[in-house]
């Protein structure tokens, strides 16, 4: 419940940024250099971890990677669900609404062509990049804990580090230079080398604390003290509340968001360790409304996304006052509760249904 409290509070963060209001400004990164993308991402792979972990453990590889493929194909065919009905309506038009042309710029630049790359995830308009990624990593996932099983995760994320840290280098801009000039590539703005090693990072969290605790006794103390002093550091300095004495501008060259850069990676990590190592329990109603969007976070996420940009289009159309933006953007976050609250109360219905006429079946398990 804590974890889907967490992951349906970075949902809202998502819906409050993404649309332009007062809101956005309230929302952009509060925690520090982390956004909500790093929060989902990393929370995503560790509950993959977890809950696919344990099928590896209970049954076998096979079974595992069967239900977590059986997962990607449901994300992939969601992703494409939203996807090209929007992109299709954009198009269409496009020659009225310039907000709409602005955002599907590239798209509209050379229709048939991103049409053909986006069923390869090829081509991720603004917005719709974060699926894709989802879908990458996790259909690796099965790949990697076969790895990690055999290798042991030290040596599998020692790997995926070098993979992170040659973005760094800018090794992989030399090695395969600028694809998009021959085919009208769009590969979203999360740099598919970077990310993974935070996801597998994720994985590996999670299928590690099925097997033992991840902090015991004085360790806890020794690795919380300087996680938090870190987490203040970035509070501070995202906020401005530091003397301008007490830092170097160039260090915001190693907080790109797009890349994880080593200060964004370090900032986040420590509010991972500090958070494993506290181990907070706030109380079940405390966490409840965020955690009834996180239990349904792959169909919040996807209802989101039209949301924000019909919200973002009628904004820029007629620049209302400040407050009418603000009222914009509270209504899309309410319409996220209203949405998760519809298919909580659908899925409880099909599984009275499944129990009543099949009262030996087992509760369902899916991971949001």
């Amino acid at each position: 419940m804590r974890l889907d409290a967490i992951r349906g509070y970075f949902l809202v963060v998502m819906a409050a940024v993404h649309v332009p209001t007062p809101l956005s400004h309230l929302f952009q990164e509060p925690l520090g250099f982390n956004s909500a993308a790093e929060g989902f991402i990393f929370l995503s792979a560790c509950l993959a971890g977890l809950v696919y972990g344990q099928t590896y453990r209970r049954e076998n590889w096979r079974a595992m990677a069967r239900r977590i493929w059986n997962r990607t194909r449901l994300i992939y065919a969601v992703h494409l669900a939203v996807l090209l009905p929007i992109t299709l309506l954009a198009w269409g038009l496009a020659g009225q609404i310039p907000p709409l042309a602005n955002h599907f710029h590239d798209f509209l630049v050379h229709p048939w062509g991103a049409l053909a790359l986006m069923p390869l995830l090829l081509h991720q308009p603004p917005l719709f990049d974060i699926l894709p990624l989802y879908v990458i990593f996790l259909g690796l996932t099965p790949l990697v804990m076969a790895a990690a099983r055999r290798w042991g995760w030290g040596r599998v994320l020692f790997v995926s580090a070098l993979g992170w840290f040659s973005v760094q280098s800018h090794w992989e801009a030399r090695l395969w230079g600028d694809p998009s000039r021959w085919l009208p590539l769009r590969l979203g703005a999360f740099d598919l080398l970077a990310w993974q090693f935070l996801w597998f990072c994720g994985v590996a969290i999670g299928e590690t604390s099925l097997r033992r605790p991840l902090f015991q006794g004085a360790y806890r103390v020794a690795l919380a003290i300087p996680a938090a002093a870190i987490v203040l550091a970035g509070l501070l300095l995202r906020h401005g509340l530091c003397p301008q004495g007490w830092w170097n501008p160039d260090w915001f060259l190693w907080m790109d968001k797009w890349t994880l850069g080593p200060l964004r990676l370090l900032n986040f990590a420590a509010w991972v360790v500090l958070l494993l190592a506290w181990n907070p329990h706030p109380s079940e109603r405390l966490l409840a409304p965020t955690a009834l969007l996180g239990r349904h976070s792959l169909s919040v996420f996807a209802f989101h996304l039209p949301l924000v940009i019909a919200a973002t289009v009628l904004i820029q159309l007629w620049t209302p006052a400040p407050a009418l933006q603000t009222i914009v953007g509270l209504f899309v976050i309410a319409l996220l509760f209203g949405w998760a609250t519809w298919r909580d109360k659908r899925k409880r219905r099909e599984k009275k249904a499944v129990e009543r006429f099949n009262p030996s079946s087992s509760p369902i398990q899916a991971t949001g």
